[in-house]
């Protein structure tokens, strides 16, 4: 197990815009017993309601939003994706599904638990969250067509996303 450490929000050196955009997240979230994670490349970090959060958007169909949807607590962790393995890791993430098989297992990766929130131990960056709203995104939710016709070529409910915003509980890093 790996030894982390606080960090500040306000010492926060890198864009986290950017690397989600460039390196993604895995969204890691528990409940009823069971861990899976996901590899996002959507989502934020913001300020609203007097609160730190991020923002993490799921579709429907992920198998981790259904897990979200059942528990008050997940978490973003990020990696150092100079790292092959890391590399790899995030590829299964995104192409696996967490019903059909236990693909954190496979990753050979350690899942651990802190203020309530399951995180991959291998990350060098994790955020720890509280889920404080889910807001569900429909055909008529998104203003813009260009993005219904890129994006959600399926137009059913199942091809949306959820936005889930989570307090920000702690950052560590190690």
């Amino acid at each position: 197990m790996h030894t982390f450490q606080p960090y500040p929000i306000d010492m926060l050196e890198w864009n986290p815009i950017k690397k989600l955009a460039e390196d993604g997240i895995a969204i890691v979230a528990e409940a009823n017993g069971k861990v899976n994670a996901m590899a996002s490349h959507n989502g934020g970090v913001g300020h609203i309601w007097g609160k730190n959060v991020v923002y993490a958007f799921l579709r429907n169909t992920r198998y981790t939003k259904e897990l979200i949807d059942e528990s008050e607590y997940f978490s973003a962790c990020f990696f150092d994706m100079n790292d092959k393995n890391n590399v790899q890791l995030m590829k299964i993430l995104d192409k696996i599904s967490g019903r059909s098989e236990d693909k954190l297992a496979q990753c050979k990766v350690t899942v651990t638990h802190d203020l309530n929130c399951p995180y991959i131990d291998d990350a060098n960056f994790i955020i720890f969250c509280r889920k404080i709203a889910a807001v569900p995104m429909t055909e008529n939710t998104i203003l813009d067509p260009k993005i219904l016709d890129e994006h959600y070529t399926n137009r059913h409910l199942d091809d949306f996303h959820t936005m889930y915003i989570g307090e920000i509980l702690d950052i560590r890093a190690r």
